[in-house]
Protein backbone atom coordinates (compact mmCIF):
# COMPACT_ATOMS: atom_id res chain seq x y z
CA UNK A 1 0.00 0.00 0.00
CA UNK A 2 1.79 3.08 -1.48
CA UNK A 3 -0.96 5.14 -0.29
CA UNK A 4 -4.60 5.96 1.58
CA UNK A 5 -7.56 4.98 0.50
CA UNK A 6 -8.51 8.32 1.78
CA UNK A 7 -5.10 10.04 -0.61
CA UNK A 8 -2.79 12.55 0.91
CA UNK A 9 -3.96 15.13 -1.63
CA UNK A 10 -3.89 18.92 -0.59
CA UNK A 11 -7.87 19.01 -0.29
CA UNK A 12 -7.09 16.32 2.17
CA UNK A 13 -4.32 17.55 4.25
CA UNK A 14 -6.72 21.03 4.61
CA UNK A 15 -9.46 18.42 5.91
CA UNK A 16 -6.97 16.90 8.09
CA UNK A 17 -5.87 20.10 9.44
CA UNK A 18 -10.06 21.12 10.53
CA UNK A 19 -10.17 17.24 11.77
CA UNK A 20 -7.35 18.28 14.15
CA UNK A 21 -8.50 21.47 15.80
CA UNK A 22 -12.09 19.79 16.07
CA UNK A 23 -10.48 16.79 18.21
CA UNK A 24 -7.51 18.57 19.72
CA UNK A 25 -9.32 19.10 22.80
CA UNK A 26 -10.55 15.35 23.49
CA UNK A 27 -7.34 14.06 22.30
CA UNK A 28 -5.36 16.48 24.76
CA UNK A 29 -8.22 15.43 27.73
CA UNK A 30 -7.50 11.77 26.89
CA UNK A 31 -3.23 12.61 27.10
CA UNK A 32 -3.87 14.02 30.34
CA UNK A 33 -6.13 11.35 31.74
CA UNK A 34 -3.38 8.74 30.22
CA UNK A 35 -0.37 10.88 32.63
CA UNK A 36 0.85 12.38 29.93
CA UNK A 37 3.56 14.90 31.68
CA UNK A 38 7.17 16.41 30.69
CA UNK A 39 10.30 13.91 30.47
CA UNK A 40 7.95 11.01 28.81
CA UNK A 41 8.61 9.25 25.83
CA UNK A 42 5.65 8.96 23.36
CA UNK A 43 4.90 6.43 20.34
CA UNK A 44 2.44 7.44 17.59
CA UNK A 45 1.41 4.94 15.02
CA UNK A 46 0.15 6.60 11.83
CA UNK A 47 1.39 9.85 12.52
CA UNK A 48 0.06 11.89 9.48
CA UNK A 49 1.75 15.21 8.68
CA UNK A 50 2.28 15.26 12.47
CA UNK A 51 -0.37 17.41 14.02
CA UNK A 52 -0.65 15.68 16.93
CA UNK A 53 2.41 14.47 17.15
CA UNK A 54 3.69 17.89 17.41
CA UNK A 55 1.15 18.67 20.59
CA UNK A 56 2.96 15.61 21.67
CA UNK A 57 6.02 16.92 21.19
CA UNK A 58 5.17 20.05 23.58
CA UNK A 59 3.79 18.09 25.74
CA UNK A 60 6.76 16.09 26.98
CA UNK A 61 9.20 18.74 26.65
CA UNK A 62 12.71 18.69 25.68
CA UNK A 63 13.56 16.03 28.15
CA UNK A 64 10.85 13.64 26.76
CA UNK A 65 11.01 11.92 23.28
CA UNK A 66 7.96 11.59 20.52
CA UNK A 67 8.13 9.30 17.81
CA UNK A 68 5.68 9.58 15.10
CA UNK A 69 5.43 6.23 12.35
CA UNK A 70 4.02 7.28 9.33
CA UNK A 71 3.42 5.40 5.61
CA UNK A 72 3.24 8.80 3.55
CA UNK A 73 6.59 10.01 2.94
CA UNK A 74 5.10 13.19 1.99
CA UNK A 75 3.22 13.35 5.44
CA UNK A 76 6.48 12.81 7.52
CA UNK A 77 8.53 15.39 5.28
CA UNK A 78 5.61 17.53 5.89
CA UNK A 79 6.07 16.94 9.55
CA UNK A 80 9.57 17.21 10.06
CA UNK A 81 9.93 20.46 8.64
CA UNK A 82 7.34 22.10 11.11
CA UNK A 83 9.38 20.06 13.93
CA UNK A 84 12.85 21.43 12.68
CA UNK A 85 11.48 24.99 12.22
CA UNK A 86 9.29 24.88 15.86
CA UNK A 87 12.94 23.75 17.43
CA UNK A 88 11.08 20.30 18.64
CA UNK A 89 14.27 18.24 18.64
CA UNK A 90 12.24 16.10 20.77
CA UNK A 91 9.86 14.97 17.93
CA UNK A 92 10.69 12.24 15.23
CA UNK A 93 8.91 11.65 12.26
CA UNK A 94 9.57 7.98 10.86
CA UNK A 95 8.27 6.46 7.57
CA UNK A 96 6.76 3.08 9.11
CA UNK A 97 4.23 0.25 7.05
CA UNK A 98 2.79 -0.50 10.52
CA UNK A 99 1.28 -3.76 8.29
CA UNK A 100 5.19 -5.14 8.00
CA UNK A 101 7.59 -3.29 9.77
CA UNK A 102 8.69 -4.26 13.41
CA UNK A 103 7.69 -1.59 16.25
CA UNK A 104 10.87 0.06 18.02
CA UNK A 105 11.21 -1.63 21.07
CA UNK A 106 12.19 1.57 23.08
CA UNK A 107 10.30 1.36 26.36
CA UNK A 108 7.73 3.90 25.95
CA UNK A 109 5.57 5.31 28.50
CA UNK A 110 2.53 5.56 25.85
CA UNK A 111 1.70 4.36 22.25
CA UNK A 112 -1.51 6.54 20.70
CA UNK A 113 -3.14 5.22 17.64
CA UNK A 114 -6.00 7.54 16.02
CA UNK A 115 -8.16 6.49 13.24
CA UNK A 116 -4.88 3.91 12.39
CA UNK A 117 -6.11 0.25 13.24
CA UNK A 118 -9.67 0.65 11.25
CA UNK A 119 -7.74 0.48 8.33
CA UNK A 120 -5.16 -2.19 9.11
CA UNK A 121 -6.61 -5.83 7.12
CA UNK A 122 -5.20 -7.37 10.35
CA UNK A 123 -4.64 -6.18 13.67
CA UNK A 124 -3.03 -9.52 15.28
CA UNK A 125 0.58 -8.92 14.13
CA UNK A 126 0.73 -4.83 15.23
CA UNK A 127 -1.52 -5.83 18.94
CA UNK A 128 1.48 -8.51 19.39
CA UNK A 129 3.99 -6.14 19.05
CA UNK A 130 1.99 -3.13 21.20
CA UNK A 131 4.15 -4.66 24.86
CA UNK A 132 7.61 -5.00 24.00
CA UNK A 133 7.41 -1.19 22.38
CA UNK A 134 6.18 0.13 25.79
CA UNK A 135 7.99 -0.13 29.67
CA UNK A 136 6.85 -2.20 32.40
CA UNK A 137 3.29 -0.05 33.56
CA UNK A 138 3.09 1.66 29.94
CA UNK A 139 0.07 2.85 28.45
CA UNK A 140 -1.61 2.45 25.19
CA UNK A 141 -4.63 4.91 24.04
CA UNK A 142 -6.81 4.26 21.14
CA UNK A 143 -9.40 6.55 19.60
CA UNK A 144 -10.99 4.53 16.95
CA UNK A 145 -14.78 4.20 16.31
CA UNK A 146 -17.18 2.23 17.73
CA UNK A 147 -20.50 2.61 15.73
CA UNK A 148 -20.35 4.06 12.34
CA UNK A 149 -23.64 4.27 11.75
CA UNK A 150 -24.21 7.06 13.98
CA UNK A 151 -22.96 9.28 11.03
CA UNK A 152 -25.43 11.58 9.53
CA UNK A 153 -27.52 14.76 8.61
CA UNK A 154 -31.12 15.30 9.98
CA UNK A 155 -33.65 14.95 10.19
CA UNK A 156 -33.34 15.32 6.33
CA UNK A 157 -30.26 13.69 5.39
CA UNK A 158 -30.71 10.49 2.48
CA UNK A 159 -28.08 10.86 0.24
CA UNK A 160 -25.81 11.91 3.37
CA UNK A 161 -27.06 8.00 5.13
CA UNK A 162 -26.16 6.67 1.52
CA UNK A 163 -22.83 8.35 1.68
CA UNK A 164 -21.95 6.76 5.01
CA UNK A 165 -23.07 3.52 3.80
CA UNK A 166 -20.71 4.05 0.89
CA UNK A 167 -17.82 4.73 2.91
CA UNK A 168 -17.86 2.06 5.46
CA UNK A 169 -18.53 -0.21 2.23
CA UNK A 170 -15.16 1.37 0.38
CA UNK A 171 -13.09 0.75 3.74
CA UNK A 172 -14.19 -2.85 4.64
CA UNK A 173 -13.32 -3.61 0.46
CA UNK A 174 -10.21 -1.98 1.28
CA UNK A 175 -9.77 -4.84 4.26
CA UNK A 176 -10.66 -2.36 7.15
CA UNK A 177 -13.08 -2.12 9.59
CA UNK A 178 -14.60 1.02 10.26
CA UNK A 179 -16.03 -0.08 13.90
CA UNK A 180 -13.12 -1.84 15.10
CA UNK A 181 -12.88 -1.05 18.35
CA UNK A 182 -16.04 -3.34 19.19
CA UNK A 183 -12.90 -5.59 18.92
CA UNK A 184 -9.81 -4.41 20.17
CA UNK A 185 -10.61 -3.84 23.72
CA UNK A 186 -11.42 -8.23 24.13
CA UNK A 187 -8.05 -8.65 21.80
CA UNK A 188 -5.86 -6.58 24.21
CA UNK A 189 -7.29 -7.81 26.91
CA UNK A 190 -6.49 -11.55 25.35
CA UNK A 191 -2.85 -10.58 25.43
CA UNK A 192 -2.98 -9.16 28.75
CA UNK A 193 -3.32 -5.60 29.12
CA UNK A 194 -5.77 -4.24 31.77
CA UNK A 195 -8.09 -2.59 30.57
CA UNK A 196 -8.63 0.78 32.11
CA UNK A 197 -11.23 2.85 30.20
CA UNK A 198 -13.76 2.69 27.66
CA UNK A 199 -15.38 6.76 26.96
CA UNK A 200 -17.56 6.99 24.18
CA UNK A 201 -16.81 10.40 22.39
CA UNK A 202 -19.59 11.26 20.18
CA UNK A 203 -19.78 14.53 18.23
CA UNK A 204 -22.76 16.84 16.62
CA UNK A 205 -23.14 20.11 15.61
CA UNK A 206 -25.44 22.17 13.98
CA UNK A 207 -24.88 24.57 10.92
CA UNK A 208 -21.85 26.52 11.10
CA UNK A 209 -20.05 24.60 13.81
CA UNK A 210 -16.64 22.71 13.44
CA UNK A 211 -18.26 19.72 14.04
CA UNK A 212 -20.55 20.47 10.62
CA UNK A 213 -17.74 21.70 8.54
CA UNK A 214 -15.58 18.74 9.41
CA UNK A 215 -18.13 16.25 8.38
CA UNK A 216 -18.99 18.42 5.46
CA UNK A 217 -15.84 18.72 4.24
CA UNK A 218 -15.39 14.79 4.61
CA UNK A 219 -18.67 14.55 2.30
CA UNK A 220 -16.84 16.84 -0.29
CA UNK A 221 -13.37 15.53 -0.34
CA UNK A 222 -14.07 11.84 0.09
CA UNK A 223 -17.19 11.65 -1.98
CA UNK A 224 -14.82 12.22 -5.28
CA UNK A 225 -13.18 9.38 -4.52
CA UNK A 226 -15.90 7.20 -3.72
CA UNK A 227 -16.92 8.00 -7.37
CA UNK A 228 -13.84 6.92 -8.77
CA UNK A 229 -14.03 3.91 -6.57
CA UNK A 230 -17.93 3.10 -8.47
CA UNK A 231 -19.67 3.78 -4.79
CA UNK A 232 -21.03 7.38 -5.10
CA UNK A 233 -22.62 9.19 -8.15
CA UNK A 234 -23.04 12.40 -9.51
CA UNK A 235 -26.41 12.22 -8.88
CA UNK A 236 -25.61 11.56 -5.18
CA UNK A 237 -23.44 14.14 -4.61
CA UNK A 238 -25.57 16.61 -6.34
CA UNK A 239 -28.20 15.58 -3.42
CA UNK A 240 -25.77 15.69 -0.94
CA UNK A 241 -24.81 18.90 -1.28
CA UNK A 242 -28.43 20.29 -1.78
CA UNK A 243 -28.98 18.18 1.54
CA UNK A 244 -26.06 20.29 2.86
CA UNK A 245 -27.52 23.62 1.72
CA UNK A 246 -30.66 23.11 2.85
CA UNK A 247 -29.80 21.95 6.52
CA UNK A 248 -27.73 25.67 6.65
CA UNK A 249 -31.23 27.12 6.09
CA UNK A 250 -33.18 24.86 7.81
CA UNK A 251 -33.41 25.67 12.19
CA UNK A 252 -32.98 22.39 14.06
CA UNK A 253 -30.70 20.78 11.84
CA UNK A 254 -27.49 18.82 12.85
CA UNK A 255 -24.56 16.94 11.93
CA UNK A 256 -23.79 13.59 13.92
CA UNK A 257 -20.53 12.05 13.50
CA UNK A 258 -19.42 8.28 13.62
CA UNK A 259 -19.14 7.28 17.50
CA UNK A 260 -15.79 7.43 18.78
CA UNK A 261 -14.11 5.04 21.60
CA UNK A 262 -11.20 6.20 23.61
CA UNK A 263 -9.58 3.29 25.16
CA UNK A 264 -7.25 2.57 27.34
CA UNK A 265 -5.42 -0.38 28.25
CA UNK A 266 -1.91 -0.71 30.39
CA UNK A 267 0.84 -3.53 30.39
Amino acid sequence: MSDYILGTHDAELARLQLQHALWRPAAQAAWRRAGLGPGQRVLELGAGPGLAALELARAVGPAGRVLGLELSPAYVAAGQAVAEREGLEQLELRRHDLRTDPLPAEGFDLLWCRWVAMFLPELEPLLDQLAPALRPGGTVLFHEYLHWDTFGLHPHGAAIRRFGQAAQRSFREAGGDPDVNRRLPALLAQRGFQIQELRPLPVLGQAGSMAAQWMGSFVAVYGEQLQRLGLWSAADAAQAAAEVSEAQRAAGSYWMGPTLLELRATK
